[in-house]
């Protein structure tokens, strides 16, 4: 016996995700996302989404009867933003007052308050670097303090007599000179 088709009047079963969207508040004006939809198209998961949205970053345009968040399609963009100024090592707070000031397109010395938000991150990678530079140094002289003593043979050395061991058990702390011992005792 054939395979009978559906009729034209009869409506095809689709594969879960391609179903017709549900009717919403925007559906008749604009194309709207599910949270699952706005998750694939900017490579940010839908945990991160639901985040951004506490966090005040990202706004739905409003929930279907289902309870399902509605985006609309200027979200992405708004993700994107979110996701290369991290990559540029701005924090969320930071992301916050720069999406602020991107909404104030137009507005007179909105360009200047973004652009001091750059110097001041600047600033922090600066601060940052020079820290990373110290450890890196303080590092570097137990390491070849390590070669002069132990060598790179491994019978011939001796974690007992290990100074990087000896430099992280000293109560002292030989690393105190570093930033990162300084800042570590602020906490």
């Amino acid at each position: 016996m054939p395979a009978s088709r559906p009729s034209p009047t009869r409506r095809s079963q689709r594969p879960p995700g391609l179903d017709a969207p549900e009717p919403g508040p925007l559906a008749a004006t604009a194309e709207v996302l599910r949270i699952g939809d706005l998750a694939a198209r900017t490579g940010v998961s839908a945990d991160a989404l639901r985040y951004y949205e506490r966090r005040g970053l990202l706004h739905p345009s409003g929930r279907r009867a289902s309870g399902y968040r509605e985006y609309p399609p200027e979200a992405a963009g708004v993700v994107h933003f979110i996701k290369h100024a991290q990559v540029l090592g701005f924090t969320l707070g930071e992301v916050e007052e720069l999406l602020r000031l991107r909404g104030g397109a137009g507005r007179r010395g909105a360009g200047l308050e973004v652009r001091q938000v750059a110097v001041e991150k600047l600033r922090d990678i600066d601060e940052k670097l020079r820290m990373l530079a110290a450890l890196r140094g303080a590092l570097a002289d137990l390491v070849t303090e390590c070669d002069q003593t132990c060598g790179v043979d491994p019978d011939a050395a001796d974690a007992l007599h290990c100074p990087i061991i000896a430099a992280l058990n000293a109560p002292d702390g030989a690393l105190a000179d570093t930033p990162l011992a300084s800042t570590e005792a602020g906490r």
